[in-house]
Order: structure tokens, then sequence, then C-alpha cells
């Protein structure tokens, strides 16, 4: 079965409230996760001309509310301090730890964001992160240093670009595109009857324990 690509960008509150989700709703329909990070200040502002969410007035204290509000349903930790930040460092240690950790650190690193408030743009805090689960400080070092991690980070945002791709968190699986946490019950649906959309079934989300 193929799987569900979980394209995302760290600097996505959103993404990290989904990212305690999605593991466990493709396990359920045998389908497995493969981690997608990109750059969603490429898609909104280079490509479809829109000013950052944050940077938008009305939006921005909309939002503020929408994440606090949507975690306490959700049952999970999050920072007040919504701020932006350079994703590229922590992306490019992504792409540079080695397929073997990319679920975990994604995931770590979205944690260490969003529900611990740490900054992901310094370097020791990467290799902290990087360490609890299982990258070695060397590796952080070499991927925070290598021209072919921030190439890789490139050719990443233009790939989910051209998949269609202009939001995080953003679910594919085959043709389809599910935006946002607030569509993961669709996704979930499409999981379960595929492209039969003629009714909804019950499918909610519920805690993880």
């Amino acid at each position: 079965m193929s799987p569900v690509f979980f394209y995302f960008d760290l600097v996505s509150p959103y993404a990290y409230l989904a990212s305690n989700y999605i593991d466990p709703i493709a396990k359920k329909y045998g389908r497995q996760v493969q981690w997608k990070p990109f750059r969603i200040g490429v898609a909104v502002v280079k490509v479809m001309g829109l000013k950052p969410a944050m940077d938008t007035p009305l939006k921005n204290d909309y939002i503020r509310t929408d994440v606090s509000r949507l975690a306490k349903v959700l049952g999970l930790p999050i920072t007040s301090n919504l701020e932006m930040f350079d994703p590229i460092p922590a992306q490019r240690l992504i792409h540079g730890a080695g397929t073997e950790h990319r679920a975990g650190l994604c995931k770590a690193l979205l944690k260490a964001r969003w529900a611990d408030n740490l900054d992901l743009t310094n370097p020791t805090i990467l290799t902290h992160v990087a360490e609890t689960v299982g990258v070695s400080p060397i590796t952080v070092q070499e991927a925070l240093r290598k021209p072919e991690t921030r190439l890789a980070v490139r050719q990443a945002t233009d790939a989910a670009i051209l998949d269609g791709v202009f939001g995080s968190p953003t679910c594919r699986v085959e043709e389809e595109l599910f935006w946002g946490v607030d569509r993961l019950w669709l996704l979930e649906h499409y999981l379960a009857h595929g492209e039969n959309y003629s009714g909804i079934d019950g499918i909610h989300l519920t805690k993880l324990s």
C-alpha cells in the first residue's frame, strides 16, 4: 500500500499538533508515514504571493487563539510563543541525519519548538534534541556544515510545491491532498473508504494515551 506523505514545516504549530496523530492513523490502516519537511515560506510568499499568516492583520490574532484552544482540546502542551524563526538549520539536520532517524527526529524537533519552546536555530539545542533519538553530535555538525543538506532543503521544497502542497501540515495519499490538522478526520475517512465521500461514518480524532 502507498504511504501517507506528511508534508510539514517546523515553523507551523499545526504541524506539531498533527504530528502526534499521523502515525496512529496511518498504522490503523496499514500505511507507513513518510515525513517530508519543506519551507512553507517559499510556497506562501514566493509562489502564492501571500504574506506569512503571522504577518497578516486579523489572521494573526485568530491563529494565536486557535492554536491554544486546539491544543487544549487535543490534550497537548503548547507554548504561547508563536514567533517565526529560521527553520533551515533544523531542516538541514533532518536531511543529514539519515532516513532511519527521520520520523523520530521530526517529531522530536516539533515537540522541542512547540511544546518546550526551544530555539531550533541554536546548534547546541539541535544537538541535544538529536541525541534523544540516537543521532550523534558529529552527525549534527556535519549536517549543519555540508552544502548538500542546504541543497536538500531546497529540493524538498521544490518537490512539495510540484506535488501541490501549499500549507503545513499537508498529507498526501495517492493523488489526494489533505491540508491542515483539522482535516485529519477526512484523511482517515479516505484511508477507510477511498474516494467514497458520500457520508461520514463517525470517524473522529481521539486523544492519545
